[in-house]
């Protein structure tokens, strides 16, 4: 778990210039029952009472790998790749190994409340999220509250699923997202943004952030 925590702290540090209340990104990764990789983001807050409202902007980074996500819905199985859409798209058989984004911190076929923004090439149906992409809350009238869960903040929403077949051997990909949410009860848009990672970093790639961490501390 290691790797997530530095991840984390990355992401903390580029989110509070835009929001004290946003504390950045977080990553789970567990290998599921089919024995592929999945990675769940969410993004984390340290405040209650918030409301999501749209991600938007993903980023990939110079040098990432391909995320490669792995589809499960009913677009692959009309011989297409597969769509980031989640809801009726995808059984609940298949979910927990299907790639989705949602708004709402759910992927089911009720409440999930997600839609994709114009910046998804073609509509959302490509293997991996493109730069420029988002998505945002399809039912405004229903509100999609940040829920109390998480260590980085007291408060997060899982923001989106992306699943590898097999396993992850080898593979990084980094990443950068903007979020909108609001106070509940209030019409401001508040703004944030940070950066997280998939995949394992290298094991010189980690000595260099031990290093890196230790020569901080011999600076203070």
């Amino acid at each position: 778990m290691t790797r997530f925590v530095l991840a984390s702290l990355v992401a903390s540090t580029l989110a509070s210039a835009a929001s004290a209340s946003f504390t950045g990104f977080s990553v789970e990764r567990v290998t599921t029952a089919a024995g592929n990789t999945r990675y769940s983001l969410y993004a984390n807050w340290s405040a209650s009472n918030l409301v999501f409202l749209n991600a938007y902007n993903w980023a990939t980074a110079a040098g990432s790998n391909a995320m490669n996500a792995r589809h499960q819905d009913m677009f692959t199985a009309d011989g297409e790749v597969g769509t980031w859409m989640a809801g009726s798209s995808v059984s609940s058989t298949d979910r927990p190994e299907d790639s989705w984004v949602t708004a709402s911190g759910l992927a089911t076929s009720s409440g999930w409340g997600t839609a994709l923004d114009p910046g998804f090439t073609n509509g959302g149906t490509v293997q991996d999220i493109n730069n420029g992409a988002g998505w945002y809350d399809a039912s405004p009238g229903t509100a999609n509250p940040i829920l109390a869960g998480g260590t980085q903040g007291g408060y997060r929403m899982l923001l989106a699923q992306m699943v590898r077949t097999g396993d992850d051997t080898g593979y990084v990909s980094n990443h950068s997202l903007k979020l909108a949410w609001k106070v509940a009860g209030t019409t401001t848009a508040i703004f944030g943004e940070g950066s997280f990672q998939f995949g394992v970093p290298a094991p010189g790639a980690m000595a260099l952030l031990g290093f890196a961490g230790l020569a901080g501390r011999r600076r203070r």
